[in-house]
């Protein structure tokens, strides 16, 4: 019998192990210029040979990046300063074989293009340049601040075995403010 529910909780656990896939890194740059705190990040492998058969389907795909600029606390937990959702989507049309893709920031879209490139709708969709977060009188001079950004894609591809979800993919950047 514990036989039985030992060989159980390994084949469980083997389940939860393969569906679970290893979140994607996102490579962050924090930018302090003109009284601005600005982040580029890229996260170029959030969209796979999984991802891209998605797309080709015609089904709608969407990136959503969140950005925490964070001032870390020994005693507490750290100080959300600012935060920023954006968020990139592609459709491809079957018959015209051409991606719309479109980035939108607060739920509005702000960029849209078409282009029958796939390499060029994939860069669109996982690169953001200069998002801005705070402006100079929120930062405390010479303070410790660290970026956090956090994506998740839409439609999920893995089935979440936990009523709780991880992030699709995650990356951090830590910077002074100097004044």
């Amino acid at each position: 019998m514990i036989a039985g529910l030992r060989r159980l909780a390994t084949v469980c656990l083997g389940t939860v192990a393969l569906a679970t896939a290893a979140p994607t890194d996102i490579r962050i740059t924090p930018v302090v210029a003109d009284g601005q705190v600005s982040v580029s990040f890229a996260a170029p492998d959030a969209i796979d040979a999984e991802a891209r058969a998605l797309v080709q389907s015609g089904l709608l795909m969407t990136l959503t990046f969140t950005v925490d600029l964070r001032e870390p606390s020994a005693a507490w937990f750290d100080r959300n300063v600012a935060q920023a959702v954006v968020a990139s989507s592609v459709k491809f049309d079957n018959l015209t074989g051409v991606y719309h893709v479109s980035r939108l920031r607060d739920d509005h879209v702000f960029w849209s293009e078409r282009t029958s490139d796939f390499a060029r709708a994939r860069t669109e969709m996982t690169t953001f340049d200069r998002v801005s977060l705070a402006a100079d009188g929120q930062l405390r001079p010479n303070a410790d601040y660290y970026v956090r950004v956090r994506l998740r894609t839409s439609p999920r591809r893995t089935f979440p075995l936990w009523p709780w979800t991880s992030d699709d993919g995650r990356g951090r950047a830590s910077f002074t403010y100097l004044r």
